[in-house]
């Protein structure tokens, strides 16, 4: 099964995911009680914090800027490997000081909690998308910190951390990114002469051509409408 892969502090676009079916997946619902404390030990020593397009616009519109000069400010940018290529754009916050922590980590707490990415979100569950048929599965990893909620089943864990009610628009962009991973790959990746404006022109597409005052997923829906046929010509 092709699955792009979310977890405690990663997102699978441009990733080699590992073998997720490897993992006990939880029922909607099954019992899930861990609790955030708020000591921020889950954003220190963070060099793996992947974010989606949605993650980069949720950020953006809660410091009302625009997505590309917060990537500029708080991110990295890469080509990221998918299977044995390195095709898709990749966005990771860039972590801060000698500790390697996230850039939003003030004091003990995130300085965009609202706004969060999805693994945070996640933390401490990885999530495995199926592009083709759209299910997410969800599995524990063992925490590194946190305490008991008593009680609260899977379902009602999404729905508390809002990862339930973004997954719409997460399968959505797991489907783009897959569809767009092929056809970089089918193109030969960097061997192909065209791959670099490709990539730069897909990065726009997937992460900035965004206002903050309109919502994201119709923004996205467009771009990727435009994005597709655009690339089929860049790349011959």
């Amino acid at each position: 099964m092709n699955h792009q892969l979310a977890g405690p502090g990663r997102v699978g676009v441009g990733q080699t995911p590992p073998d997720v079916d490897a993992y006990p997946c939880l029922a909607p619902e099954a019992t899930f009680d861990f609790a955030c404390k708020g000591c921020g030990d889950c954003c220190r020593q963070r060099r793996d914090l992947v974010l989606s397009g949605l993650d980069l616009y949720r950020i953006a519109r809660r410091l009302a800027l625009p997505p590309a000069l917060v990537a500029s400010a708080f991110c990295k940018a890469e080509i990221g490997q998918t299977g044995q290529m390195y095709c898709l754009p990749v966005l990771r916050l860039a972590p801060r000081g000698k500790n390697a922590d996230c850039p939003f980590l003030d004091g003990g707490s995130c300085a965009i909690h609202a706004a969060r990415p999805l693994a945070c979100a996640l933390y401490p569950l990885g999530q495995a998308i199926d592009p083709a048929t759209g299910k997410a599965e969800y599995y524990p990893q063992t925490p590194l910190c946190g305490a008991s909620a008593g009680g609260r089943s899977l379902a009602q864990y999404l729905q508390d951390a809002g990862v339930a009610a973004r997954l719409g628009t997460d399968v959505q962009w797991a489907k783009a990114c897959t569809q767009i991973s092929g056809l970089l790959q089918a193109a030969g990746g960097a061997a192909n002469p065209h791959f670099l404006p490709a990539v730069r022109r897909t990065e726009k597409a997937l992460y900035y051509d965004y206002t903050v005052r309109d919502e994201f997923y119709p923004q996205f829906r467009q771009n990727m409408e435009v994005l597709l046929p655009l690339l089929a010509r860049i790349l011959g």
